[in-house]
């Protein structure tokens, strides 16, 4: 990561994500296919479970974002050493979040929280089916998190994309068994995502050996906590502003419930398509990470440049040709999902309202990734927090107030133009840095 030219070293390392993203997404979007099939009731059920989803997932993967961050940072600087006991730390501390969810388990607690939601009580019968398999997958998958981050700060980027190819694979051919064929209905679904994330781990563990110089354990020592504090300090604000975004989704659904269950169902389908939108830049994002902490370790600032530079050129380019196919032919696209008629109408409007933002949205996302590889994911939790709560949710109550629900979908763009001006002064003022001497991090306190 700090010698091969820059170019090779991005594509290098984003070619497996963006190729394992697109497994991960492919399988949510046949996961939601399947339920769509179900009708619009299963599916509406499923898409109030995704906040749930998104925050035990910004919690974890935030920990394990903050692994690699450190990781490479030690490998930069030829401390193996410190990188094992970092890998060894995260993992008891992912495990132990992962079971966080398993208070949703009881009644008592689950029924109140999904009907603030806007869980009808026709939607809380598959909701239940749902909830109980996909709790059980989060520690699984916990454990493989922090396997893709041991991996990537060491610059392997190809077992991690087998071990989601392999299990999501498994886990699209169970979908319609266990759905349709057991007739175990959304359940099937949540189970089949169990099975999943179990081959996954078994996959990531098979190649420990051939593969890696960590070989994370479970362990409690001297300084474990500490550790989880440097791991966290970098973790936390990022996993706070993904958060940011299930508590926006969370209150868009709940203004959106107002119209029915297929203004909720539309939604959906939309952030799915755009799922497959956002997947080269996402893979970027992951690149940039290990890439500009290990180079940040070595003190190379023009490096670290050079690869924000070219990330942000081909998002860009890539971002505003995917936006005006989708603009033009968003129903080619929905029309797998079988949506009917008012629902396809919701999904359309709300995918042609968002893409008018996409440029913007691909560069404030590559500027994100330099935050995480340099350890300043604070700058992350205010710019997304921003978009997210402070400006997407206001924008959308004046929007349905003046326009109603055609309204609501705009808040997306205005958001996210306020985000980019946020993160891009950020970046100025991060960038300033790459000229002196050091760059303070959270590392320099462990």
């Amino acid at each position: 990561m700090g010698r091969d030219p820059v170019p090779h070293v991005l594509w290098s390392l984003a070619i497996p994500s963006i190729i394992a993203t697109l497994g991960h997404t492919v399988f949510h979007i046949a996961d939601t296919m399947f339920v769509a099939w179900l009708g619009t009731v299963p599916l509406a059920a499923m898409s109030l479970m995704l906040p749930v989803i998104f925050v035990e997932y910004a919690l974890m993967s935030g920990c394990t974002i903050g692994a690699t961050t450190l990781i490479s940072r030690n490998l930069g600087m030829g401390k193996l050493y410190r990188g094992r006991y970092l890998a060894n730390a995260t993992l008891s501390l992912v495990f132990m979040i992962s079971l966080l969810p398993c208070i949703l388990l009881i009644p008592s607690i689950k029924d109140p929280f999904f009907a603030f939601m806007g869980a009808s009580p026709e939607a809380m019968v598959h909701l239940n089916k749902y909830l109980f398999w996909q709790i059980w997958s989060f520690p699984v998958a916990s454990c493989s998190l922090l396997l893709d981050a041991v991996y990537r700060s060491q610059g392997n980027a190809i077992v991690p994309m087998y071990s989601l190819l392999i299990g999501n694979a498994v886990n699209i051919a169970l979908d319609p068994l266990f759905i349709f064929t057991f007739g175990l209905g959304i359940g099937g679904a949540s189970l089949a995502t169990l099975i999943g994330r179990l081959l996954t781990l078994l996959y990531s563990v098979s190649k420990l050996k051939q593969h890696s110089e960590i070989h994370p354990k479970f362990s409690f020592e001297r300084n474990t906590v500490p550790t989880w504090r440097n791991v966290l300090a970098i973790g936390l604000p990022l996993s706070l502003s993904q958060i940011s975004f299930s508590v926006g989704a969370a209150l868009l659904n709940r203004m959106l419930s107002q119209y029915g269950e297929a203004a909720i169902s539309g939604w959906a389908l939309g952030n799915r398509i755009e799922d497959i939108a956002f997947l080269v830049v996402f893979g970027f994002n992951a690149a940039l990470v290990p890439f500009v902490a290990y180079n940040l370790g070595k003190g190379d600032y023009g490096r670290v440049k050079s690869g924000f530079l070219f990330a942000a050129k081909w998002s860009v380019i890539l971002m505003s040709s995917i936006g005006v196919l989708l603009y033009i032919f968003p129903m080619f696209f929905l029309s797998i999902f079988k949506p009917d008629g008012l629902t396809s109408l919701y999904s359309t409007a709300s995918i042609r309202a968002s893409t008018t933002g996409y440029p913007i949205v691909a560069l404030t996302i590559i500027i994100g990734g330099v935050f995480q590889g340099a350890g300043h994911t604070h700058y992350n939790l205010f710019a997304q927090v921003t978009r997210n709560i402070l400006v997407r949710y206001p924008a959308a109550v004046t929007l349905n107030a003046l326009f109603g629900i055609n309204g609501i979908w705009w808040c997306q763009p205005i958001s996210s133009v306020v985000a980019f001006i946020v993160s891009l002064y950020l970046f100025k003022k991060l960038e300033s840095s790459f000229n002196t001497p050091s760059i303070e991090t959270v590392e320099k306190a462990s």
